[in-house]
């Protein structure tokens, strides 16, 4: 039994399914896109993320109603 021969190769260079070089694209564009809104938010994030402590008044506590 022979099998065939594989088809020969051609002497220019092969190129990518042009749908597979556009996905790498656009997945390129999205990485690039969430890397500057990663580093837009680390610029802003002292002025967003602030916290005020409050202490509470020494209130001394009282039974309540409920506690019997």
């Amino acid at each position: 039994m022979e099998l065939p021969a594989p088809p020969a190769r051609s002497s220019g260079s092969s190129r990518a399914p042009g749908g597979g070089v556009k996905l790498m694209l656009a997945l390129l564009v999205v990485f690039a896109l969430l890397a500057i809104y990663g580093q837009w938010e680390k610029f802003r994030r002292p002025q967003t993320e602030t916290a005020t402590i409050a202490t509470t008044p020494n209130v001394s506590p009282s039974p309540s109603p409920n506690d019997n």
